[in-house]
């Protein structure tokens, strides 16, 4: 399928990206600015599953099936090097009249959980608000318009994060998912894009601290000993 080509070739390329940029940065300056430990987000999301591949990608009134509230929810652990795992669920109606796998008298609901790596280029760029990153991974995709089709797919993605109040921040994201297994009529392949919420823990550690005498002076206090004045 188009899409499954088209999707295998960007993987291929992202996965050339993460090595190239992982052994050229210089891994103290990566280490040294870790923009989190954990980041959590709630965000509304919208799956293309028309069955066309990159044909018509925005055709939001015909193929964009989404809700009206947040329907899905992410969980992601930062490591080192601009690398973290991101764990996350999301839940969409299939509404009669989208077009579906090149049908439009389908419905039913869409669940999908993932497992993604992402690299952040965070590290490398100078404004501390702004956090760009891409995303391979695998998941696994429940279609009811069609009972008993379960999907594993492989997961590529690229999106942004825009902090504007400390930890708080609003993140942009779209995924192309292709079918490794099952799959429907269409290839099993759709894309899925999100906009939400998302808030940063920070580790907490800025480095060691230097308990030095200068800074500390109290470290290095010594006790003056006053012995009695003799008069002579």
């Amino acid at each position: 399928m188009p899409i499954q080509k088209t999707l295998l070739h960007a993987v291929l390329l992202l996965t050339l990206l993460f090595i190239t940029n992982t052994v050229d940065a210089q891994p103290s300056v990566l280490a040294n600015r870790k923009p989190y430990s954990w980041m959590i987000g709630i965000s509304w999301t919208a799956v293309e599953d028309d069955g066309r591949g990159l044909c018509q990608p925005f055709d939001v009134a015909q193929s964009w099936n989404y809700e009206y509230f947040p329907t899905r929810i992410m969980v992601d652990k930062y490591f080192k090097y601009g690398l973290s795992a991101e764990f996350s669920g999301a839940y969409v109606t299939y509404k009669a009249g989208k077009l579906i796998n090149d049908s439009t008298n389908r419905s039913g609901v869409f669940l999908a959980l993932d497992l993604n790596c992402k690299y952040s280029f965070y590290p490398l760029i100078t404004p501390r608000w702004v956090d760009p990153y891409v995303s391979l991974g695998i998941g696994m995709t429940q279609r009811t318009m069609m009972p008993g089709v379960s999907t594993i797919t492989g997961n590529v993605g690229v999106g942004v994060n825009l902090f504007f109040f400390r930890g708080l921040g609003f993140q942009l994201q779209t995924s192309g998912k292709f079918a490794l297994t099952g799959g429907t009529a269409g290839g099993g392949g759709y894309f899925q894009h999100q906009a939400g919420f998302v808030y940063k823990f920070n580790s907490g550690s800025r480095g060691r601290e230097n308990f030095n005498k200068k800074r500390y002076k109290w470290t290095g206090k010594k006790e003056k000993f006053k012995g009695n004045k003799r008069g002579g």
